[in-house]
């Protein structure tokens, strides 16, 4: 077998919007093959970037988010986790929505990683976000179509959720991921 050559970009040739929904938009994508000049379609769904908020409480919880979750038709368990708005920073975002979603609040965000979301149809980044020493602060201020209950999660037994599933939206499982891998680094240094 030769060696095989890295894969070249393709060039746009046309695009087209398809339909604007609540969080996403479609788009269809015209591309050239750079191998023999073809002209092929790609869908893809174009959404704001998102941000998933590991909240770590003075006593070593992580708070978590249940709530029903319509395309699977069940109950998740996740972090707080949502849009990060036009202009704003996935630091401004994390407090922002970790305060929407539970009515927590806390010390210095820190972003300690960003993932596309699924870059085979989608061009949606995903920032994981670290606050510690969180505390209730307030009431939650959900959507109208939003139904939550605050977990509170001790973090020792998160891997282990993750392992048997409990814990299963791929959002949560990377942002956790990010800070397992780098230690469970603090903000403060």
């Amino acid at each position: 077998m030769g060696k095989e050559r890295r894969p070249r970009p393709w060039e746009v040739v046309r695009e087209e919007d398809r339909g604007n929904f609540d969080m996403f938009r479609v788009r269809t994508l015209h591309a050239r093959s750079p191998d023999d000049g073809a002209v092929h379609e790609f869908n893809l769904a174009c959404a704001p970037d998102g941000v998933a908020v590991i909240a770590i409480t003075p006593d070593e919880r992580l708070v978590m988010v249940e709530q029903w979750r319509h395309p699977v038709q069940r109950v998740t368990l996740e972090l707080p986790a949502g849009v990060v708005d036009e202009g704003e920073r996935p630091e401004e975002a994390g407090p922002r929505e970790l305060r929407e979603e539970t009515g927590y609040a806390g010390g210095e965000p820190a972003c300690i990683g960003t993932a596309v979301l699924n870059p085979s149809w989608q061009n949606t980044r995903v920032h994981a976000v670290v606050v510690r020493g969180v505390h209730r602060a307030g009431d939650k201020e959900l959507d109208d179509a939003e139904d939550t209950r605050v977990r509170c999660v001790p973090l020792a037994d998160v891997r282990r959720m993750v392992a048997q599933g409990e814990i299963d939206s791929a959002t949560t499982v990377c942002a956790l991921a990010f800070f397992f891998w780098q230690g469970a680094p603090r903000a403060d240094g």
